[in-house]
């Protein structure tokens, strides 16, 4: 049932990404934006939904396969997106997050669910719930700081080139891209901590040990956004910030897939009880 809910909210997220693309395309039409803006609340809601209906059906086990995961990071981008347009009134940003986040969510939509194995009692806890959500919010803002990179791109060609025609007047201006790109980074480098922190907690009471290969992913992860929230104090900003943002956000997704598709090399996958393939037997 709640494959069916989630659908639906697809079907949603597409009609509010069509509305934000009409509007970038035709700004003056702002009732585009508007309609965009409460179809995707709809959607979200819808979403929120699914996620219930699936943790009644799973008890949360699911968030720990790619699937599971891909569905909670979309919603949870969707929700700051919808957030970060209350405060910043961007409704430009939507044609590019939302476009993204269907995309993302598409290959959910059609992947077996599956039975995730029972993680052990000692894991079944707040501290991994609180560390689930912060991965994935963190995630979310890492990847709408990328989407806000892009943007910034796309303006200073027009600034640089001199074509001030219709994607420079549709985009906001490159001072407010790089300070909003830069608090995205910084605030999503905060929640990532608490992420690491939680998941280490965990790990270390598991496995007796905080390096399985994903949790290792995740340190090269926050240690790389660490990075780019140290370069900003040192005076990087502008293009070169920007292009980090992007390629930070595409090392981040290449590595969780690339976990998530090869079988048994992290016990993220939900299988708490059983050694990784990458360690040695004693």
């Amino acid at each position: 049932m709640s494959i069916v809910i989630l659908r639906i909210a697809a079907l949603l997220y597409a009609v509010g990404a069509a509305g934000y693309v009409v509007y970038f395309a035709r700004p003056r039409h702002r009732e585009a934006a508007t309609f965009g803006f409460w179809v995707l609340t709809a959607g979200f809601a819808l979403h929120a939904a699914a996620i219930g209906g699936g943790c009644a059906e799973f008890g949360g086990r699911e968030f720990f396969t790619l699937r599971g995961g891909i569905e909670l990071l979309v919603w949870l981008i969707v929700g700051a997106y919808l957030l970060l347009h209350r405060i910043y009134r961007l409704p430009a940003l939507g044609a590019f997050v939302t476009p993204f986040a269907l995309v993302l969510l598409v290959p959910a939509l059609f992947a077996n669910k599956g039975h995730p194995e029972v993680a052990p009692e000692m894991v079944r806890s707040p501290v991994l719930a609180l560390h689930v959500l912060s991965a994935m919010l963190g995630l979310a803002l890492f990847g709408i700081a990328c989407g806000v990179g892009l943007m910034y791109l796309l303006q200073e060609r027009e600034v640089k080139g001199k074509r001030f025609g219709a994607l420079f007047s549709r985009l906001p201006s490159l001072d407010v891209l790089d300070r909003l790109g830069q608090r995205l980074v910084r605030l999503g480098f905060v929640v990532f901590t608490v992420a690491l922190v939680a998941g280490s907690v965990i790990a270390s009471a598991t496995w007796k040990t905080p390096f399985d290969p994903q949790q290792v992913v995740f340190i090269a992860v926050w240690a790389l956004y660490g990075l780019m929230v140290q370069l900003r104090h040192s005076g990087w900003h502008g293009r070169r910030y920007a292009v980090l943002t992007l390629v930070g956000f595409f090392i981040v997704i290449t590595s969780m897939v690339s976990l998530k598709v090869v079988p048994g090399i992290t016990r993220h996958a939900g299988n708490y009880g059983a050694p990784s393939r990458t360690e040695v037997p004693q």
